[in-house]
Order: C-alpha cells, then sequence, then structure tokens
C-alpha cells in the first residue's frame, strides 16, 4: 500500500507509460472498482475499446501507470494518442463512447499523489507525446484528474450526467418522483399492449442470439433519428455490439428489451459493474408502437426489474433528454480539462475551452472530440 509520507513519496513511485498494457489481466480485474473509477474504466470496456476501436482510428495505447516500491499498481491513467486536424492529441481512452473518463486508483492515493509536486512533474514529463493534453468528462464528484498535470484549462460539459436512485422503497420512490397521472399512464399502456397486441415482456436478452437481435432492431430503430448517432458506422457498430455479447456472458453488460410476441421493440443497452447499470443506447419502435411509449415503458421496467433485484441506481447517462425528466432524475456535473503542450496546442484548447462555434467546427472535423 502505498505509504503517505509526501517527502519519501517520490523513492517511493514508478511512473511511466505501458505501451501494451493488458486492462483484462488479473491485476486490472483486482484494482478496478467502482469506487476507483467509473463503469467505463471498467477491465473488459477499456479492453474493447483498445482492441476493437483504436486500431481503426489511427491511434496509439498511452497508458500511464504509477506502481509502488513492490511494483504494485497504484493509480492508471488511460490515454491514447491520436492525431486529429493536424495536431497530436493525448486523451483518455474514449473515442466518444465514454460518459465519464477518470484517472483510476483509490481517492486518498490520488489526493497524496496530487500533493507531491516531483509526482507531478514526472508526469508532465510524459505528455511531450502531443500537442495538447485533453481530458474531458470528469464528475465533479469524483476525484479532479487535473490535479496531476500542470498548467490546465477547464470549462464545464455542456451536457451534465443523470441517475436515479429509488432507494429501499419503491413505492415511495414512484410516489416521490414519477407523477402520479404518469404512473397511471404507464400502467395503462402495458396492460393495452398486451390486450390489443399479443404477450408483452421486459427482461434482459439472455443469450447471444438474443443479444444479436436486439442490436439488429436497435440500428433499424435509430436509424436517421440521430445527426451523428455513431451506431451508423460499422466500427462502433462492431464495438457495441461484441462488447454486448461478450458482456453478457460475464455480467459487464446488460441487454434490456421489451419483447411483443417474442419480438423486440425497444431496448435498452448499457455496461453494468457491481451493482450499477448505466444506459448507453436505447431504441424503440416508434413507427408502430410509439403511441404506446414502449421506450418510456421499458426504462420504467429497467428501474422497477433492477429493484426488485436488490439494486437501486440505475445511471441514464449524459443530457437531460425528455425521457429522463419523467423520472425525477439526480444532475452530476461534469467538466473538461486540457493541457497545451506547443503553440498549436494553446490555440486549440483556446478554441475548446471558450469559442463555442468554433469548437463546434472542431467537432465536425474530428467527431470523438465530444
Amino acid at each position: 500500500m502505498l505509504a503517505l509520507n509526501r517527502a519519501s513519496l517520490y523513492l517511493e513511485v514508478d511512473i511511466k507509460v505501458e505501451s501494451d498494457f493488458d486492462f483484462l489481466s488479473a491485476e486490472y480485474r483486482a484494482f478496478h472498482n467502482l469506487r476507483r473509477a467509473s463503469v467505463f474504466q471498467a477491465p473488459l470496456w477499456l479492453h474493447s475499446i483498445h482492441r476493437k476501436l483504436r486500431p481503426h482510428l489511427s491511434a496509439r495505447q498511452y497508458t500511464v501507470t504509477i506502481r509502488n516500491h513492490d511494483n504494485e499498481l497504484i493509480a492508471l491513467i488511460p490515454l491514447i494518442v491520436q492525431q486529429s486536424t493536424g495536431l497530436s492529441i493525448l486523451q483518455p481512452a474514449d473515442f466518444g463512447v465514454c460518459d465519464y473518463n477518470a484517472v483510476v486508483g483509490d481517492p486518498l492515493v490520488l489526493e497524496t499523489l496530487a500533493a507531491d509536486p516531483s509526482v507531478i512533474d514526472r508526469i508532465d514529463r510524459l505528455l511531450s507525446v502531443a500537442d495538447v493534453l485533453l481530458f474531458r468528462k470528469v464528475r465533479d464528484d469524483a476525484f479532479d484528474a487535473r490535479r496531476l498535470f500542470k498548467k490546465t484549462a477547464a470549462s464545464p460539459c455542456e451536457n451534465a450526467a443523470y441517475h436515479c436512485d429509488t432507494g429501499p422503497d419503491f413505492e415511495a420512490w414512484q410516489r416521490r418522483t414519477i407523477s402520479r397521472k404518469f404512473s397511471k399512464e404507464l400502467g395503462r399502456l402495458n396492460r393495452q399492449v398486451e390486450r390489443d397486441l399479443g404477450h408483452y415482456e421486459h427482461r434482459p436478452a439472455r443469450t447471444e442470439d438474443e443479444v444479436r437481435e436486439a442490436f439488429r432492431f436497435l440500428k433499424s430503430a435509430r436509424d436517421g433519428r440521430f445527426a451523428g448517432d455513431l451506431l451508423d458506422n460499422e466500427i462502433y457498430e462492431t464495438f457495441y455490439r461484441d462488447f454486448a455479447v461478450a458482456g453478457m456472458a460475464s455480467g459487464d453488460a446488460i441487454t434490456y428489451v421489451s419483447y411483443l410476441d417474442g419480438k423486440p421493440v425497444a431496448v435498452l443497452f448499457g455496461p453494468a459493474c457491481e451493482n450499477e447499470f448505466h444506459a448507453v443506447l436505447i431504441g424503440s419502435d416508434i413507427q408502430r408502437f410509439g403511441k404506446y411509449s414502449v421506450g418510456t415503458q421499458l426504462l420504467y421496467r429497467v428501474v422497477k426489474l433492477r429493484f426488485e433485484s436488490g439494486l437501486h441506481r440505475l445511471d441514464m447517462g449524459l443530457g437531460n433528454t425528455g425521457y429522463k425528466s419523467h423520472f425525477s432524475v439526480e444532475e452530476t456535473c461534469l467538466h473538461n480539462f486540457s493541457s497545451a503542450r506547443s503553440l498549436a496546442g494553446s490555440a486549440m484548447t483556446f478554441v475548446y475551452h471558450r469559442a463555442k462555434p468554433l469548437k463546434n467546427a472542431l467537432r465536425r472535423l474530428s467527431p470523438q472530440l465530444r
């Protein structure tokens, strides 16, 4: 365990880049938990990003590890280096699929590291490989990752994160968060679907074939609905689907489905870790069943299914879109920060943090800079 003596910390830690770090190793599986980082730094998720996305997006792995004198992992920064608009950018291994980015480590250890100038100096020397470090979507209720880096500029994210927590009493949560009118409407719609259309059930996909069927439906249901939808890109479609298949077997992903006479009419997919599930992709057949609000029905049923399994939290991701407002979701703010390493990097950070029209133009050139 890391000693907390700041004077001796320099001698006790080894900080380096491990460009072949294995996120599925027993070491990292034992190290990661939700106290040290979010579900988006979980082993299978990061492994899938590096195997399924990184090779196709002209990026190279740049994982920074911090180890103690016994060579035990005490902190990890999962970064990649990528060329974009003529610049070399060092950033979290994200590619637009992570809602949160973080330094992985025990909060007390990270606080101790951040208080040691020699640690900051050594991390800083590793940043010279790029024009700029761009670190996005850091939760304001977690360790502030910019404390490990020099000369950072920061700005709030345009979208906050939202979650609902039922607590131990589902009925009390429902009365507190869902309007009586909307609650009655959900019950009426569920009964009407069963009465008018056939057998209607809500559950996780249980087999690889069911997961693949759910993703075929999900892609079809979302087609043309969202500008810049990552599912329109075959590379991302493969990433999500393959993760869903692998994660179903390991418990690292759940694909919830509403079935009508055995066929999907709504799908909610996301990564899972310990007792948490994070909604990432949702789609429903609004053309045929829009008047039944099958997407919102599935979201409500997922909250209830999880409660019945003893799980009280559902993370609904970034942006307070309309369907979330029905559930009186709780908000967590996020921020982005950067550290420029060249004049070109300084110009980019100015654009990113201060000039929204130019920032939007930059996003069009590099969609992963979300």
